[in-house]
């Protein structure tokens, strides 16, 4: 669907309700397509419809057969929208101050619960999950040599079904 606006993305309120404009975690391709922008591209397929990834900007809508079951950005220092999204980007309109220290206290300021996990798989990372919204947030060093975790930086939000 071709729209004459852009629609509004609110991230401080993705983070705090999982709210993404309409979409929601399940939907079809079909209903998306009805009542939501077409994706600015697509990855994962030879069509569309056939595809597993579409992208608005740098933000990743991922299905399973044809449902929705991720909403995911892993570009945070360059988020854009595309075509179709406007993003009122709340913190993340200043990638640089984005470690695990800040997000947290901004979380905080703005009531927002969540729990941390910290893992290591190849590298230590960090992960928020907000309470509410079932946001998570993933912090890393991406250079491996941080002693403190707090100075770990944003890396990837999603919101997914699994």
């Amino acid at each position: 669907m071709k729209l004459a606006d852009k629609i509004d993305i609110n991230l401080l309120d993705f983070f705090r309700t999982g709210k993404f404009d309409y979409l929601k975690l399940g939907q079809t391709k079909e209903w998306i397509l009805n009542n939501f922008p077409d994706p600015d591209d697509f990855g994962m397929g030879g069509t569309l419809m056939t595809a597993k990834i579409w992208f608005y900007g740098n933000i990743e809508l991922h299905f399973d057969k044809d449902e929705l079951f991720l909403i995911f950005a892993d570009n945070i220092y360059h988020l854009e929208g595309g075509q179709s999204l406007k993003l009122n980007k709340w913190i993340l309109d200043d990638p640089n101050r984005l470690t695990l220290s800040h997000v947290i206290e901004q979380l905080n300021r703005n009531r927002i619960d969540f729990s941390k996990k910290t893992e290591k798989i190849d590298l230590e990372y960090v992960r928020l999950n907000i309470t509410e919204s079932k946001v998570q947030l993933t912090f890393i060093d991406e250079n491996n040599e941080l002693e403190n975790v707090n100075e770990f930086r944003l890396s990837a939000f999603s919101l997914t079904r699994y």
